[in-house]
């Protein structure tokens, strides 16, 4: 082909005509969203050379929106991994929580395990001082506290607010706090309008945190807890701390449910083993007759006899069987089992058999048909 020859129409005929009306469309909308220059009169020929610019202007475009979209995307990354550190540093946060409020739930005594809970505060997280504190008559009274590597300090300041507690008073922020029943978080101690200066002095606060000890319905102590003297805390230091006091309260009121239901048990068995020993008493104690006492001029009662005789089997066995066992004899030669004499006796199967080996040792026979048969020799009452 010359030089001077037009290129082969690529469209041609009626459909040629329509497709390159839609290019011209279609690639002068991708000019002006790229920002390219209009292009001059399409010349026959000329789609693929105008396709060619289109591609040089979005490779440059993409180019430069590469270089626009890689900071976005590393800041993006960043803030993705700074999210995914805090998470892992709270999880690991609570987990120690909970690993150390294990050690108090296998603490027995409510009271101890109220005086080492400052300790294991401060070992399961990262706080370094802690305060245990009760209300008592309107004032809230420090009970326990606990300074790392600072016991000495942690007496001296115990002793202070023991001394001169503060009262739970507007506009305290102990008050509100107990009152809304949440832990909180001072940031500045030394601006914040309820925090109690005296206190705030004695401890040096910058910040703490602090969180009410729930009891069942009842708020009845805070817990205090920094890092020190003039260091700073967070939110997540707030949530340990919460999360600390809400398992203290769980773990005291189950001790508390224990201990009780432990003295209720010792009470029964205390009852129990007192009424057994007064029942033993009064069944194993030796019929003795007054004789002081007139005979009564009727015949004894058909109880007191013997079966088929008038023999009064109490004057037989005096001093030889307890009432009890006699009734039991009695029964025995009736013919009852030791089911039917539980039955008339209103007592277990097992006193029963407790009184026919009574009876059986006492009468030096070795069992009911040899007791049964001495006990109507006794009396004068032929066998059957």
């Amino acid at each position: 082909m010359s030089t001077t020859e037009q290129p082969p129409e690529v469209f041609s005929g009626p459909l040629g005509g329509e497709l390159r009306r839609r290019l011209l469309e279609v690639t002068g909308r991708a000019r002006r969203l790229l920002g390219v220059e209009p292009a001059v009169a399409a010349a026959p020929g000329r789609a693929a050379e105008e396709l060619r610019e289109l591609a040089s202007a979005l490779a440059t475009g993409l180019d430069h929106a590469g270089g626009v979209a890689a900071p976005l995307a590393a800041e993006h990354a960043a803030a993705l991994e700074r999210l995914r550190q805090r998470y892992e540093s709270r999880f690991d946060a609570l987990a120690r929580v909970q690993a150390v409020l294990a050690e108090l739930r296998n603490v027995t005594a409510p009271a101890e395990m109220l005086g080492r809970a400052p300790a294991v505060l401060c070992r399961g997280s990262t706080f370094s001082r802690a305060i245990l504190s009760l209300v008592r008559g309107g004032a809230m009274v420090a009970e326990v506290a606990h300074f790392e590597g600072d016991a000495g300090g942690a007496k001296v300041v115990l002793e202070q607010l023991r001394a001169d507690p503060p009262r739970l008073e507007h506009p305290l922020l102990e008050t509100e706090l107990l009152r809304r029943r949440r832990a909180t978080i001072v940031v500045d101690a030394q601006v914040h309008p309820g925090i109690d200066r005296r206190m705030a002095k004695l401890m040096g606060w910058k910040s703490y945190a602090a969180a009410p000890l729930l009891f069942g319905a009842d708020a009845v102590g805070v817990i205090h807890a920094d890092r020190g003297r003039h260091e700073g805390l967070d939110v997540l230091d707030r949530d340990v701390l919460w999360e600390f006091a809400s398992g203290l309260a769980q773990a005291y009121e189950s001790a508390s449910l224990r201990r009780t239901l432990r003295q209720e048990r010792e009470q029964m068995r205390a009852f129990l083993e007192w009424l057994n020993a007064r029942s033993a008493a009064m069944s194993d104690a030796a019929l003795t007759l007054d004789p002081s006492r007139p005979a009564a001029p009727s015949p004894p009662e058909p109880l007191d006899r013997g079966p088929g005789h008038g023999t009064d089997d109490r004057l037989v066995f005096q001093g030889l069987l307890t009432r009890r066992e006699l009734e039991v004899l009695r029964l025995m030669a009736e013919g009852n089992t030791n089911r039917a004499i539980a039955d008339a006796l209103v007592i277990a199967d097992g006193t029963v058999k407790f009184h026919v080996n009574g009876i059986l040792r006492k009468l030096h026979v070795a069992n009911r048909a040899e007791a049964v048969s001495r006990y109507l020799r006794l009396l004068g009452i032929p066998a059957p």
